[in-house]
């Protein structure tokens, strides 16, 4: 990787609440100095809708990490000579029109956290297809109403969606794409995806400090387990129910599982709320809510696993963190799962969908004593996985990328 500094154009998606890739950015530009790279944010006015965010831009700015200016469609450039123009989300068309409006002249780079609205293609695990050809893709709407509770035309349209952005990006010859797993890239090759994607070893760090500082909490479990994750489908939050009420059936006795998040949609929560009475698990749930980090840590680090029954992920950084923090891990066999963490010491999967096998899973491993002494296995990565996953590592991948699209137009001007 060379080493003259990189100025770089960041451009947003309209952001209206905080979210993983979202944090992956805003991470990146403040490790940015590790790679010399200089980062300018080119905004809409209504491009930072959520408070907190526009409070992490502010900070960064103030650290001289950022700098940030208005993107106009009136004929005025906030700047030329940027290294790469980067789309920092999947939802790049909107960000593309007000690039080429403003007249932005930089190599275009777009990464791609997931599939767009659709997020992954697990759903289709539910019927046995691990590797989905175009022809599957038909199912996915279908599968999706039934398991995820939405209707049936909301899915219809989310995935027309998703293929016509696919696709557009196909034909978007310009563009460098960057899948940030392999998980992302599988999804985008099953889209019909096949130019070239760019696909770093590491796209995110951990805080080792704040890290250590968690596992120092009681290492006595109180929770039987702890769910974490926004109370969305997509995330298994409707599933949670029953995988408590069979988990006592299972285990012939009471269970406490902490449910550490916040709400997307009143909806979802509603739907929940009516689950939790038909199961009959009131007492069983430790509604704890949003938690600061620390907070966070200490009741990850109180419980004797992460319960983790995710329809959507590309990779997951909450079952890290866990792995991290030396707590096991329970979850659905999705490809995040499988393909980046089933070689992992306290990772133990069971097929997508089934609450059932799920809490038959966690009472099988629970009973003979596998849980204690998956503890004690991922106490012994804890060390391995921060020096792998460290924000360093990350902002130079990440460099790594931008000089793809600069070296493309080196090679342009010298004909």
């Amino acid at each position: 990787m060379g080493s003259e500094t990189l100025r770089v154009a960041l451009l947003f998606p309209r952001i209206t609440v905080q979210s993983g890739g979202v944090e992956q950015t805003l991470k990146l530009i403040e490790h940015s100095s590790v790679a010399n790279l200089r980062y300018t944010a080119l905004l809409t006015r209504d491009n930072i809708l959520s408070a907190e965010v526009n409070r992490r831009l502010e900070a960064l700015v103030e650290a001289d990490r950022l700098e940030i200016r208005e993107l106009s469609s009136a004929g005025r450039r906030p700047s030329d000579g940027y290294d790469a123009a980067v789309i920092t989300s999947e939802f790049w068309m909107p960000a593309l029109r007000k690039t080429r409006g403003a007249g932005i002249r930089a190599p275009l780079m777009i990464k791609f956290h997931q599939l767009p609205y659709v997020g992954t293609l697990d759903i289709l695990k539910t019927v046995g297809i691990d590797e989905p050809t175009r022809l599957d893709l038909v199912r996915v709407p279908f599968l999706s109403s039934r398991i995820l509770r939405d209707s049936l035309p909301f899915f219809l349209f989310q995935m027309g969606a998703c293929l016509y952005s696919v696709r557009s990006l196909e034909r978007l010859k310009e563009a460098k794409v960057m899948a940030v797993t392999t998980v992302t890239s599988k999804n985008l090759r099953s889209m019909g995806f096949r130019r070239d994607l760019y696909v770093p070893d590491v796209h995110i760090g951990m805080e080792a400090d704040r890290i250590r500082r968690g596992r120092s909490a009681r290492d006595t479990p109180k929770y039987d387990g702890v769910y974490v994750g926004r109370f969305h489908p997509h995330k298994g939050f409707l599933d949670l129910p029953a995988i408590v009420a069979r988990m006592k059936k299972s285990m012939n006795r009471d269970v406490t599982v902490a449910v550490c998040g916040s709400p997307q949609f009143p909806r979802h929560l509603e739907v929940f709320r009516d689950r939790v009475r038909d199961f009959g698990v009131e007492d069983n749930l430790a509604m704890l809510g949003w938690r600061s980090q620390d907070e966070l840590y200490a009741t990850i680090r109180e419980s004797k696993a992460l319960l983790y029954p995710s329809y959507v992920d590309a990779f997951s950084i909450t079952v890290l963190e866990s792995l991290c923090l030396g707590v096991p891990v329970v979850a659905y066999d999705i490809d995040a799962l499988r393909m980046i963490w089933a070689h992992r010491k306290g990772v133990f999967l069971s097929p997508v969908g089934d609450p059932e096998s799920f809490a038959r899973l966690y009472a099988s491993i629970a009973s003979d004593s596998r849980l204690e002494s998956a503890r004690e296995q991922a106490e012994t990565q804890a060390t391995e996985l921060l020096k792998e996953y460290t924000w360093e590592r990350a902002v130079l991948y990440e460099r790594d990328f931008y000089e793809l699209g600069a070296e493309d137009e080196t090679q342009s001007r010298h004909g």
